[in-house]
């Protein structure tokens, strides 16, 4: 609005020109009141699309790195029951002593799972959770990452289990020292079990596993870890599909 029009509008009394004058900056504040607030809606979307591309992401790594884990944890709770089946009944893994004797350490391995919560939480640090607009959408993130498998995962094998400590401490360190070299394999996103040669005679192994299954203590440690590894096992594959089913809805949302 020009100043001198208004200006000399009023000193006519021309009241029409007057008020439409002012209709026109009423018009132009909201019209750029719209404007500015559809941008600042875009740029929230654009926000709220790039958090949710980023949490699809580390969904589909999270699962997959759980798949990778869980091998080794199947692996581990096999060769556990394999040593139970020593402890309990005397029963020889594959009737070879060295196989049994490898078992009992090798079930001893742990890889401790962390959840990839990354977004999440730079999410609710920034207070910017409510970008994502769709309600059902935010619980089920919500239930994902705070009421789910995960939490319990990591509680049940984020602690070191004492049948770790006690196997490790009876077995012979040159059979240790073999068994990390010959028996384990490991690279930056895996690790496996690796079936070795007996490095020592039968009658050695056997000797090894005489304390092993006279020890009270041990066999009530690797139950209580064989039971807990297997809890691992199960919820794991509840979480696999969770964070599987999340991503694919983010996607879908995505399109």
């Amino acid at each position: 609005m020009q100043l001198r029009n208004v200006t000399q509008a009023l000193r006519n009394r021309d009241w029409s020109s007057v008020a439409m004058e002012i209709l026109i900056v009423v018009v132009g504040v909201i019209i750029a009141l719209q404007v500015s607030n559809w941008n600042e809606e875009r740029k929230e979307a654009q926000r709220a699309e790039g958090y949710l591309l980023r949490m699809q992401n580390e969904l589909r790594a999270d699962a997959a790195r759980l798949a990778t884990m869980t091998r080794l944890w199947q692996a581990v709770n096999a060769e556990g029951r394999a040593a139970l089946a020593h402890a309990e009944k005397g029963t020889l893994h594959e009737g070879s002593a060295w196989k049994t004797l490898r078992a009992y350490y090798q079930a001893s391995q742990i890889w401790p799972y962390r959840m990839d919560d990354t977004t999440i939480q730079e999410l609710r640090a920034s207070g910017e959770f409510g970008l994502i607009r769709d309600p059902e959408l935010r619980a089920l993130i919500s239930h994902h990452y705070a009421g789910n498998a995960g939490g319990a995962i990591e509680e049940v094998l984020g602690v070191v289990p004492a049948y770790r400590e006690q196997v490790r401490g009876m077995t012979p360190w040159a059979i240790q020292e073999y068994l990390w070299a010959n028996c384990y394999a490991s690279a930056s996103e895996s690790q496996e079990l690796v079936d070795c040669p007996s490095p020592v005679s039968e009658a050695e192994a056997l000797a090894v596993l005489e304390e092993f299954r006279t020890s009270p203590s041990l066999l009530r440690h690797l139950r209580f870890w064989i039971a807990t590894n297997g809890l691992a096992i199960t919820l794991s594959a509840g979480l696999q599909r969770e964070a599987g089913e999340l991503a694919d809805i983010i996607e879908q949302r995505e399109r």
